[in-house]
C-alpha cells in the first residue's frame, strides 16, 4: 500500500506529456524549444531521470549529477544553431542516492543555496572507496518542503511511516490470533480413573490426528479447557484497523478516494470527487515544483537556461519546461463543454485550439497536406456562392470561402 500510494504521485507524472513552451512564434525560438526537447527528452532517457527526480518523495531530496559533451546534431532540424551540425548536449543526468551524502556544503553567499556536497563512494571494481565533493554547478537539487537551510527536506513518505508501522504490528497480533485461535486442537477427555493404558490409546489416537505429533491436548477428568480473551468475540477488530492503517497511507498523499469500496462496504460517488480535488491540486504542485527546478535551479543556476546559452549564446530568450496532460483532469466532461461554447459563438475555433484538443486527446497532429477541408458549413458555403460571381472572379470555391 505504501509503494502503491507513491505510484498515485508517480504513474501520472510519467504519463504527463512534457515539452518546452518556446518564448514567441519567431523561427529562433521555435527551433531553440525543439532543440531542449530533443536534448531532455530525446538524447537521454527522460524517464529514467523523472523517477529518480520523483526519489525525494522517499527521502525529502534527489541529486542529479548532470554531464555534457559536445556531440553531433541535425544542421537540417536546428540550421539556426552556430555549430553548424555540432553542439552541446548532455549526456546524462545521474542519480546521486540520498544514503550516499555524507554532507551539505552550505553557500556563503545564499544560506538557502548549497556549493556542493560529500559523497560517500562505496567502492566498486572501477572506482576506490572514499568521500567525493561534487560542486553544486554540476547538481540538480530537489528538495521536498524545504524549511530554510534544512536540505534534505521532509519527505511524503515520512508521514506514512506512523500508518505503515501500526499495521505491520497489527499484521503481526492478527497472524498469531489466526495461527493460536484459528487452527483447532484435537480434545480427548478421559474416563474418571484413567490408567495408563487409556493415556497410551488417547495418545495413539490424537498422534494419528494431526500429522504434527504433539498438535494435541489431553484433560484429566474433571478439567476443562477453552481460549479465554479480555472481551466477548472478535471486538478487537484487527482487519479494520489495518484497513485504517491502509486509508491512512492513502490519505498522506491525498488519494484517500482510492480506498473507497475496497472493504466491502458502499463508496461515496460525491465524497471520492471531492477528495480527487485535492489530490489533483497536489499532483500539479509536483509538476509545477519539477519544472520550476528545471528552468530556474535550486543552487544559482539553470540547467535549461546553461544548455541554450552554451548553444545559442546570451541574445536569445530561454523556453520554458512545462508538464502538461496530467491525466488528472476529466476531459470527457470539458471537451462537449468546449464544443457547445463553439457553437454558441463564445470561443471561435482555430488551430491553436485544435492543436491543444488534439493534445489533451492524444491523436495525431493535424497534417495541413492532407487537411480534409470539408467540414460543418462549408457545404452550405458552396451552396450560397454564385458561380458566375466565382468565374468573373477567377476563383475557384476554395479560395473564395477562404
Amino acid at each position: 500500500h505504501v509503494r502503491k500510494s507513491l505510484d498515485y504521485i508517480i504513474g501520472p507524472l510519467r504519463a504527463a506529456h512534457w515539452e518546452f513552451e518556446p518564448t514567441s512564434t519567431e523561427p529562433i525560438d521555435l527551433e531553440i524549444a525543439a532543440f531542449c526537447e530533443h536534448v531532455f527528452f530525446e538524447s537521454i532517457n527522460w524517464d529514467q531521470a523523472l523517477r529518480n527526480i520523483l526519489k525525494y518523495k522517499i527521502a525529502g531530496f534527489s541529486l542529479l549529477e548532470q554531464t555534457d559533451a559536445v556531440e553531433d546534431i541535425s544542421a537540417a532540424k536546428f540550421p539556426n544553431h552556430p555549430g553548424g551540425g555540432q553542439g552541446i548536449v548532455i549526456t546524462g543526468l545521474h542519480h546521486r542516492p540520498a544514503w550516499t551524502v555524507e554532507r551539505w556544503h552550505q553557500s556563503s553567499v545564499n544560506p538557502l543555496m548549497i556549493e556542493g556536497v560529500t559523497q560517500h563512494i562505496i567502492g566498486s571494481d572501477g572506482e576506490q572507496s572514499g568521500f567525493r565533493r561534487i560542486d553544486a554547478d554540476r547538481l540538480i537539487r530537489f528538495t521536498e518542503n524545504q524549511d530554510g537551510a534544512n536540505f534534505e527536506g521532509m519527505a511524503t513518505l515520512r508521514s506514512a511511516y506512523g500508518p505503515w508501522k501500526m499495521k505491520i504490528a497489527l499484521q503481526v497480533i492478527e497472524s498469531i490470533k489466526h495461527e493460536r485461535q484459528g487452527v483447532g486442537t484435537p480434545t480427548i477427555r478421559l474416563p474418571e480413573n484413567a490408567i495408563d493404558e487409556d493415556i497410551d490409546v488417547a495418545q495413539t489416537i490424537l498422534s494419528e490426528m494431526r500429522a504434527h505429533q504433539k498438535g494435541y491436548l489431553i484433560l484429566p477428568h474433571g478439567y476443562e479447557f477453552t481460549w479465554e480473551s479480555t472481551s466477548q468475540g472478535d471486538n478487537t477488530a484487527i482487519s479494520e484497523a489495518i484497513e485504517r492503517a491502509n486509508r491512512d497511507i492513502s490519505v498522506n498523499v491525498n488519494a484517500g478516494f482510492m480506498m473507497l469500496g475496497l472493504t466491502g462496504k458502499m463508496g461515496s460517488y460525491a465524497l471520492a470527487t471531492s477528495q480527487q480535488g485535492s489530490f489533483e491540486i497536489s499532483l500539479e504542485s509536483d509538476a509545477r515544483f519539477i519544472c520550476s527546478t528545471m528552468n530556474r535551479g535550486s543552487d544559482g543556476w539553470s540547467p535549461v537556461e546553461r544548455l541554450v546559452r552554451l548553444n545559442y549564446g546570451d541574445a536569445v530568450q530561454v523556453p520554458k519546461m512545462v508538464a502538461l496532460n496530467l491525466p488528472t483532469r476529466d476531459w470527457s466532461k470539458v471537451l462537449p463543454v468546449i464544443n457547445q461554447l463553439a457553437i454558441t459563438g463564445v470561443i471561435q475555433p482555430d488551430d491553436e485550439l485544435e492543436a491543444f484538443t488534439r493534445r489533451v486527446l492524444r491523436i495525431p497532429e493535424a497534417d495541413l497536406s492532407t487537411t480534409r477541408r470539408w467540414r460543418r458549413g462549408i457545404e452550405s458555403a458552396f451552396a450560397q456562392l454564385d458561380a458566375v460571381t466565382l468565374e468573373d472572379e477567377g476563383l475557384n470555391a476554395t479560395e473564395a470561402i477562404e
